[in-house]
């Protein structure tokens, strides 16, 4: 984290709270030359919204001239993006005077130009750089955002599992499954904890697991032997044995 960053995030007019919001995280995460590559992912799990909001915020950053995006293309396709962070180049338009630019003091321990502080573009420095399966679509992380505790990467390893046991998933079936969580989350079930069991046990598919067993309602011959007791038993059993005598007479008497 770089506090000279962090001081002019905190004191840039962005003009929407979401947009601020997204702007803090990118310079909590650069270092003293505003370069940073957390994953969308990230960026939206930080900020409590959607990873296509999140998306829409950094645009609209960068649009404003407060951040630089850059892509990183990797081996397996593109990385998380590299943002540089610009608000020292624009700066406070709302409160320094007409035709001056702010400026921030520099601190001995800054780094130089010619520190390479940024890693290789191919170079993967922290886990947040994920690499999203092409069969996970924007609409699939969209209705998963709403699920609270669940991230995108446990669907994603659930994914590559499919692939490993030669069973693989088109887009059809990893929306199908994207309802399926929704469902489940929906009834209590730590999804995480089911996808991480299915993966171990090699299933193909999650499953919830069952609720606790409950003792049966006892049978009305059960709720009458436990109230009455023997001798109540033994009453009636007398009861109807005298139904069944006076039911003979009666017929012997005819």
């Amino acid at each position: 984290m770089s506090l000279k960053m962090m001081i002019a995030a905190m004191e840039a007019v962005v003009g929407n709270s979401t947009s601020k919001l997204v702007l803090v995280k990118l310079a909590d995460n650069a270092n003293d030359k505003g370069e940073c590559w957390p994953s969308y992912e990230t960026i939206a799990r930080v900020c409590e919204c959607s990873v296509k909001t999140a998306q829409r915020h950094i645009s609209k950053l960068e649009e404003m001239g407060l951040i630089e995006k850059t892509l990183r293309p990797g081996k397996q396709g593109n990385q998380s993006n590299l943002y540089k962070i610009t608000i020292h180049n624009k700066g406070r338009q709302s409160d320094a005077p007409r035709g001056d630019k702010m400026t921030l003091p520099p601190r001995q321990n800054d780094a130089t130009p010619s520190d390479n502080l940024t890693p290789p573009p191919s170079v993967k420095m922290t886990p947040e750089s994920v690499t999203l399966e092409p069969v996970i679509t924007e609409p699939v992380i969209e209705s998963l955002s709403q699920c609270v505790g669940f991230s995108i990467e446990s669907l994603n390893r659930f994914v590559l599992h499919r692939k490993r046991i030669k069973k693989p998933m088109d887009h059809e079936a990893v929306k199908l499954l994207a309802d399926k969580i929704i469902g489940l989350a929906n009834q209590g079930q730590n999804v995480t904890e089911l996808i991480n069991d299915s993966i171990i046990a090699g299933y193909p598919t999650i499953y919830a697991k069952n609720p606790p067993a409950t003792k049966p309602a006892l049978t009305h011959a059960e709720a009458t032997t436990s109230s009455k007791g023997p001798a109540k038993i033994e009453e009636c059993e007398n009861a109807r044995k005298l139904r069944e005598q006076y039911g003979q007479n009666k017929k012997v008497a005819a």
